[in-house]
């Protein structure tokens, strides 16, 4: 059997207020193209569909336009899990019709017996289950006992922990003696990982990571979302992350965006890395005004479309920065999305006077500002508000994805 494992594709998503419309339909069809070249018999997509839990409708019609097409391409599995920035209810809305062109999406984890799929070949014969575990809320699988002597954190981590074990168990016994390749999914941190640009934290503890020792032996092939980067866990290529297929912020541009492509053989697991074309550039010029200046001209010269964020580091104030941009790029097949003075914000912070622009702010951001600027009384820890903070984030981000749909 072989399988293609992929994420967090974030479908419109903007880069600052830029739509990227092309670019996620580009990756789409190449994607299908892939798909169709590399005979897959079963694709993963581990979490993060879509950017946010009310896709536009064109996100919504590019997911369907591309699932309506898998069906000639000879893959004959579909795994789709929610992930943080899905809504579960929405994913799931078409499921039974989804399920008849062999696409199973899961969105949220209230069953586990739910989320064991078993593939099955054109006979009929088993070759191969997924334990299709989604992000896991905290609603979903947290019970807290009151005569618990665990840590809401610790409580939360072996909650994660039993939800795999009994997803696996189910599938071992979904299985009975013959052995196939035992696949899962996840959309989490790992301790250890590369959390990267972009990412919302899942709120376990104060750490927002699991150990990899959670995850049962059984499992054959990991496949995880959530951070945007290609990593495999301790170098192990049965344990991945694909990371995200296009770069979503400028820090991103220079990594290299891929899928993985797993063959189960009878006696190894072999897992190729296939890299993604990069369907438009992103540059960052840094610099004083007369280096971004003389960069820009560079970047002109190749008469390109390239979209460019302009960041000013030099030790003097910048003169008129954004007039001089917006002059020298008039006309040109460059695109500037955002100009940013490092220096004058230094300067201001030196002042105690700090300053950030309203797109850099996060809501981990908006609180941590509150905890500077406030004097709590009583023996309530920072950690302990930060857990508080983080749970009460969450909760409204799911009670608004209810209400949303």
């Amino acid at each position: 059997m072989r399988l293609l494992h992929t994420s967090d594709w974030h479908l419109g998503k903007r880069l600052f207020d830029k739509e990227r419309y092309d670019v996620f339909e580009n990756f789409l069809t190449w994607l299908l193209s892939t798909i169709r070249k590399e005979r897959v018999d079963t694709l993963i997509v581990a979490g993060d569909i879509f950017d946010t839990t009310v896709p536009t409708n064109k996100s919504l019609r590019l997911y369907y336009d591309f699932l309506s097409h898998l069906s000639g391409s000879g893959c004959r599995h579909v795994v789709i899990v929610s992930g943080n920035h899905d809504s579960p209810t929405l994913l799931e809305a078409p499921k039974e019709i989804l399920a008849s062109l062999g696409v199973h999406v899961i969105g949220g984890a209230e069953n586990p017996e739910n989320e064991v799929i078993e593939l099955k070949d054109s006979s009929g014969k088993l070759e191969g289950v997924v334990c299709a575990v989604p992000f896991l809320r905290e609603r979903d699988i947290l019970r807290l006992k009151d005569d618990s002597t665990l840590s809401r954190s610790e409580e939360i981590q072996l909650a994660v922990e039993n939800h795999y074990k009994n997803v696996v168990k189910k599938a071992i016994d979904k299985m009975g003696a013959k052995r196939v390749p035992l696949i899962a999914t996840g959309h989490l941190f790992t301790v250890g990982s590369p959390k990267g640009e972009d990412v919302n934290e899942l709120y376990i503890g104060a750490t927002g990571a699991v150990p990899v020792s959670i995850f049962p032996s059984e499992i054959d092939y990991l496949a995880l979302g959530h951070i945007h980067r290609a990593y495999s866990i301790g170098g192990d290529k049965t344990r991945n992350y694909s990371g995200a297929p296009i770069s979503f912020t400028f820090e991103e541009a220079n990594l290299e965006k891929l899928v993985r492509l797993v063959d189960f053989e009878p006696d190894e697991i072999k897992v190729t890395d296939i890299p993604v074309p990069k369907f438009d550039k992103l540059v960052s010029v840094q610099g004083s005004q007369t280096e971004i200046t003389a960069k820009l001209k560079e970047l002109i010269a190749q008469d390109k479309k390239i979209l460019v964020e302009v960041i000013h580091t030099g030790k003097t104030d910048a003169i008129n920065l954004t007039g001089e941009v917006a002059d020298q790029t008039s006309g040109t097949k460059i695109e500037v999305l955002r100009i940013f003075d490092e220096t004058k914000k230094a300067n201001c912070l030196a002042n105690d006077a700090e300053e950030m622009e309203i797109g850099e702010l996060t809501w981990e951001n908006v609180f941590e500002k509150k905890l500077k600027n406030e004097t709590f009384e009583g023996e309530v820890s920072e950690e302990e508000l930060w857990n508080a903070y983080r749970n009460a984030y969450f909760q409204i981000s799911e009670f608004a994805d209810v209400n949303a749909q």
